[in-house]
């Protein structure tokens, strides 16, 4: 069986080998030898051995018909050359000596040579895709993996098991939250939905306590007919383009927030970019009223000239240049002097950084003046370091106190005090110089031949940018003169203190022994009205009359002793002034009350309300001056003439206004009424002493109120007091 089956495989185009189940060849054709001889020269080889493969390897191809399926590579024996081979397989079962397998060849080179090609490309693209820096990932219809690369899955493990599941999965497998797995759903439902072609987002990860920043791109794959096919994605690390996002944010805000003008200008001179304060300063409003605009809007021509003819030279040769020019502010005539600094860059653009240099300029000029002003000054300036020691001096310094500059230099001014200069005013210098806080007060200073001068020092510390301490400035004026006026003034002052003094006590005393003989005078008119009207003797009806006039008279009297004794305790500052607080309504009524039981037959009309309104006032003063007010009231008025009294009570305040429509008061006296013994020209007829309204003003000034009168000749008068409700 076995040689006429080797007859028929030698008919057979190409190599055929027989092999039992045990795949060990027994019969092949001589166009097989070539093989056979080339394994080593085997005496029985076996196919899997021959093919390079397992036994198991060959048995599963045989089983599962894929045999054919594959292309085989089979060294040559003759020319040392390799084929390539598709093998066809079959079983024979005649019976059990000769079962077996058939195996028939077919050289196959160009399709080798193609899947060759395809597993080439295909390892090609794999590596290429294995190494590009981002992970790239195909997804289908459900969102389920299909292809990772490398750099999206560095575990082959993992990498193979993720295909055909999705994030969810990957997130339950590394413990991550689903919250990403969530948001990419969302995302990938969104770019379905849509049927993008494109489609990003930016998306951030928590990694091992530190954010993970990741851009991630879908790019969709369609049918001819529009229908989804897969989605590629793409997932770059984007961590260094943030911090560079974060890094160029800080700038911009750096430098939008800079105090400094910074700005770009092209190598037109043109601005492409300015911060704030370069708009803010030059007086403009937004960077449109810039943008596009050339350097020369900020200045006049001869700085321009000056710019183009000076600066520009230098600054083209050693591409930078720093220093001071003047510019113009915007629609305004105003000049400003700025610090610019020029930097060219590689472009030929520059980046222009500016700063305000009035202030600085202004110093400048303010210093050279001081120093002018110090020279020319008559008071004595010194300029010491900040433990206080002299640094500098002016000519009046050494004019006044006999020191040269060259023998105080280094030195503390404490050698101009002296055995009588005040130690609590050296302890206030200590505490101003320790603490760094100005000083300024009076000081006794002795200079070099021992003699005494007074000085009003003023003495002030100098900061630098940093706040350090750099000097003291202290201004000495001599005010020798003017303590010498203020010793005599103060002896004329006890003088005049005590005269004040002498003339109260002679006011009080002078009072007191006018009022004893007025009352005993009153008494004794009284007593003889008495013993006429006891001994009913008839006398004549002008003894009545004069008898009254005495009495009216001694009144009067009285009255004026009353103010002058009042004036005399004003001027001496002792006039009690005890507030309480009380109803001043009542208060009113009652004085009102009292007023009308001595003057009948005279009418006072009023608008107080029965309303309590609770005020500070001193009972016995008030008094006073509701009743001097009445009082002038009606002695300057007609006796049939009204009297009214009007009461306003306001939120903050109450007013209080008496008004008569009697003479009058002239107007160009009335801003003397309240000066002490001053009487209107139209009231000279009528008994007084000019003292009534001014403590009518003294007494109101205790309550913190105010007096005011309107007057019109012949049309009366009105007086309003105004006293504040607050406690």
């Amino acid at each position: 069986m076995v040689k006429n089956l080797s007859i028929q495989l030698d008919s057979l185009p190409g190599p055929a080998i027989f092999t039992d189940r045990e795949f060990a060849i027994l019969v092949n054709n001589n166009k097989a030898d070539v093989f056979i001889n080339s394994n080593n020269n085997k005496i029985q080889p076996t196919l899997f051995e021959l093919l390079n493969i397992s036994k198991e390897e060959l048995s599963d191809l045989i089983t599962n018909n894929k045999i054919s399926q594959n292309v085989f590579e089979l060294a040559s024996y003759n020319n040392d050359s390799t084929h390539h081979y598709k093998i066809n397989s079959s079983y024979l079962d005649n019976n059990e000596q000769s079962s077996g397998h058939l195996f028939i060849f077919f050289e196959d080179d160009y399709s080798y040579q193609k899947v060759n090609k395809a597993e080439k490309t295909s390892n090609f693209y794999k590596e290429i895709l294995d190494n590009i820096p981002s992970d790239i990932a195909v997804f289908d219809k459900e969102h389920k993996y299909v292809y990772l690369n490398y750099h999206a899955i560095k575990d082959e493990e993992t990498r193979k098991w993720l295909i055909g599941k999705d994030d969810f999965d990957y997130c339950n497998r590394r413990q991550m939250s689903i919250a990403i797995a969530e948001e990419r759903r969302a995302k990938y439902e969104f770019f379905l939905k849509n049927k993008l072609d494109h489609y990003s987002y930016e998306e951030t990860i928590e990694r091992s306590e530190k954010l993970w920043h990741n851009l991630r791109i879908i790019n969709g794959v369609y049918q001819p007919d529009g229908e989804f096919k897969y989605a590629l994605t793409y997932g770059i690390n984007i961590d260094q383009l943030k911090a560079y996002e974060l890094k160029s944010m800080h700038q911009e805000v750096a430098i939008e927030n800079s105090l400094d003008g910074i700005a770009l200008l092209d190598q037109d001179g043109k601005y492409t970019y300015m911060n704030g304060a370069h708009i803010r300063m030059f007086g403009y409003k937004n960077e449109n009223d810039l943008l596009g605009k050339s350097w020369l809007e900020f200045y006049d021509q001869d700085e321009i000239s000056r710019i183009e003819n000076e600066i520009f030279p230098i600054l083209l040769e050693n591409k930078k240049w720093r220093g001071v020019v003047r510019a113009k502010q915007h629609e305004s005539n105003r000049k400003t002097y700025v610090e610019l600094t020029f930097n060219i860059l590689s472009d030929g653009g520059m980046v222009c950084i500016c700063r305000d240099y009035s202030e600085s300029k202004l110093q400048e000029e303010t210093l050279r003046r001081m120093a002018l002003v110090a020279k020319q000054t008559a008071s004595m300036v010194l300029i010491t370091d900040p433990e206080a020691r002299i640094e500098w001096a002016n000519e009046s310094f050494e004019k006044t106190t006999g020191y040269l500059l060259t023998d105080v230099i280094g030195r503390k001014p404490y050698f101009l005090s002296g055995p009588d200069t005040n130690p609590e005013v050296l302890e206030k210098i200590n505490e101003s110089t320790e603490n760094g806080i100005p000083f300024s007060g009076e000081k006794l200073c002795y200079k070099k031949d021992g003699t005494a001068f007074w000085v009003y020092l003023t003495s002030n510390p100098i900061f630098d940018d940093n706040d350090q301490l750099v000097n003291w400035i202290s201004v000495e004026t001599d005010i020798t003169t003017i303590k010498n006026s203020e010793f005599i003034i103060q002896k004329s002052l006890e003088k005049e203190k005590t005269l004040v003094e002498l003339k109260s006590q002679f006011v009080s005393m002078a009072s007191h022994e006018f009022r004893t003989p007025l009352a005993g005078i009153m008494t004794s008119i009284e007593l003889i009205k008495v013993i006429l009207n006891k001994e009913k003797t008839i006398y004549p009806a002008r003894v009545d009359i004069h008898l009254k006039r005495c009495l009216e008279e001694i009144e009067r009297m009285t009255q004026i002793m009353d103010n002058v004794l009042l004036f005399g305790k004003i001027q001496a500052g002792k006039m009690p002034f005890i507030p309480e607080r009380q109803d001043i309504v009542k208060f009113l009524k009652s004085c009102i009350q009292n007023f009308e039981l001595i003057h009948i037959g005279r009418s006072i009309t009023t608008t107080i309300a029965d309303k309590p309104s609770m005020i500070n006032f001193d009972n016995k003063l008030m008094e006073h001056v509701i009743n001097n007010i009445l009082h002038n009231a009606f002695k300057y008025s007609n006796s049939n003439s009204p009297i009214h009294i009007d009461f306003k009570n306001k939120k903050e305040s109450i007013s209080i206004t008496v008004t008569d429509y009697g003479i009058g008061i002239p107007k160009k006296e009335q801003s003397q009424l309240f000066n002490s013994f001053f009487r209107a020209s139209n009231t000279l007829s009528y008994p007084g002493t000019g003292l009534g309204l001014g403590i009518v003003k003294q007494f109101i000034d205790l309550h913190a109120g105010s007096v005011t009168i309107i007057s019109e000749i012949n049309q009366g008068c009105s007086v309003t007091i105004t006293l504040l409700k607050h406690k």
